[in-house]
């Protein structure tokens, strides 16, 4: 943010120069809504949501990466297409498999204000000028997003199931699913794509990663028009497009590589499978990561003990990959190696080693990290890791040297505690602390503490069970493993 002269409340002096300044929210950043709306009184309008857009360009990358056969998760992969092209046989079915990856964040894509930012998937495939199938596309009169859609956002409710969706906040209960994708991170999204036997080609499927500021429900609510349609401007943050070939039919150009490298392309959906945590995605996750090994890069190894660490295989299967991780060529981060070696050595009760690599991690000085600002003292998460392994090996321990490990859990606690004020890892963890330390008023006002902060499950299933009953697109949306289904323009006239 640049810094202004400007006498409101929120300025104070900021510099040498004694005038009282604040800082400038006239920034380009997504917000292309405002100056669209406010076009007729300010000149610069059409400047204004260009500059949102450039500064837009590059943000996300979506990779039609690849085909599973016969339309099903644990369908053959064809992947990755590019510069390889399948040949598409008429009347089978395939899964598209489309990813989406973060590039230049450092936040959740999207973060924000996620009840009313309309952020989603749009896909086609057409057999030469017919279109096939679709999902996502705008619907008329009012310019809706089809519900249908793979929306990238988080479908936050409040306690009787009903959807925050008119900045409403303080309601917010819980999320009925969350595809928001963390920075430098990946998801996936599947769609059936059934070809119809009469299939002439070449088949082209499109898909566009589009953003629009306000989705049509919050515009129509705050412009009290319940007819409004939603002319906000649209983004385009990512597209990608693929032509196959069809058996028995024309011959399509050959094509380049994609200019992300294979192992990346191929890691960012291994990546994409595994941050959706169902056991049958997991599997496909392994073969994804063992192809990344294959192809000669740590990210390989290191990823598959993150696969492991998930299915509970940390006696032989997780201390291999990590070991494979730090001996390629180049090593893996040595800070993830720390992290997950950590984790490895807690779940099979080596809190030594545990304590050990937790403590580096936290004492950094990687020079691999110079000027990326990593400070993993930082990290809540570590801190409590910290806490509950000191405090495992203080219950191994009797005397002095049990009541010193039972404070120095202490102190990795009340760090996390500094920075994360509900952490419920922490305020359990001193709630159990306190208690063997003899404390009992400490020990009663962390556990109530952890009480109060705990989420509370009947509610929660209370919540989303109406809240899935009363959105059957979003129900849907929310499973462990979501296949898209196109819209079948196939018998619409004039398609």
């Amino acid at each position: 943010m640049e810094v202004s002269e400007a006498p409101n409340f929120g300025a104070r002096v900021r510099d040498d120069s004694g005038l009282v300044k604040t800082l400038d929210h006239q920034f380009p950043s997504a917000n292309t809504a405002i100056p669209y709306l406010l076009r007729d009184s300010l000149p610069d309008a059409d400047r204004a949501i260009e500059a949102h857009r450039e500064f837009n360009e590059g943000v996300m990358r979506v990779d039609l990466f690849g085909l599973r056969e016969g339309g099903r998760i644990d369908g053959e992969l064809i992947a990755p297409l590019r510069p390889e092209l399948p040949v598409l046989t008429p009347g089978e079915s395939y899964l598209v498999e489309a990813v989406i990856r973060t590039v230049k964040m450092g936040h959740l894509f999207t973060q924000g204000t996620a009840d009313s930012n309309e952020v989603w998937l749009e896909l086609t495939v057409r057999d030469g000028d017919r279109l096939l199938g679709s999902s996502g596309l705008l619907e008329e009169p009012g310019r809706s997003v089809d519900e249908h859609a793979h929306f990238v956002n988080s479908f936050v409710i409040d306690r009787d199931g009903n959807r925050i969706d008119r900045r409403n906040a303080q309601d917010i209960f819980v999320a009925l699913y969350n595809h928001q994708i963390p920075p430098g991170a990946a998801d996936v999204v599947h769609y059936r794509l059934d070809l119809p036997p009469d299939l002439a080609g070449p088949v082209t499927i499109e898909t566009r990663l589009r953003y629009r500021k306000f989705d049509t429900n919050y515009l129509r609510m705050f412009t009290d028009d319940p007819g409004r349609v939603n002319d906000l401007p649209i983004l385009e943050l990512a597209q990608d497009s693929v032509t196959l070939p069809v058996a028995g039919g024309p011959a399509v150009p050959e094509v380049s590589p994609r200019d992300v490298p294979e192992w990346e392309r191929t890691n960012d959906y291994g990546i994409g499978l595994l941050r959706k945590g169902g056991v049958g995605q997991l599997r496909q996750a392994q073969e994804a990561f063992e192809t990344v090994e294959a192809l000669g890069r740590p990210d390989g190894p290191l990823n598959l003990a993150r696969v492991y660490l998930k299915e509970g295989l940390v006696q032989q299967h997780a201390p291999e990959a990590l070991a494979r991780a730090a001996a390629s060529e180049p090593a893996a981060p040595p800070w993830s190696l720390l992290w997950f070696g950590a984790q490895v050595a807690a779940r099979n009760g080596d809190h030594v080693d545990a304590v050990a690599k937790l403590e580096d991690l936290i004492s950094g000085g990687f020079p691999e990290a110079v000027g990326r600002g990593f400070d993993f003292s930082k990290d809540y998460r570590v801190l409590a890791a910290l806490g509950n392994s000191t405090f495992q090996l203080g219950l191994r321990k009797r005397g002095e040297q049990r009541d010193a490990l039972m404070n120095e859990a202490r102190g990795w606690y009340e760090q996390a505690l500094e920075l994360d004020p509900e952490n419920l890892a922490a305020h359990w963890g001193l709630k159990q602390v306190h208690e063997d330390l003899g404390n009992e008023a400490d020990e009663q006002r962390h556990a109530a503490l952890h009480a109060r902060y705990k989420p509370d499950d009947n509610a929660r299933d209370r919540a989303v069970a109406q809240a899935r009953l009363r959105y059957p697109a979003a129900n849907r949306a929310a499973e462990a493993v979501v296949i898209y289904e196109l819209r079948d323009h196939r018998t619409a006239v004039g398609q």
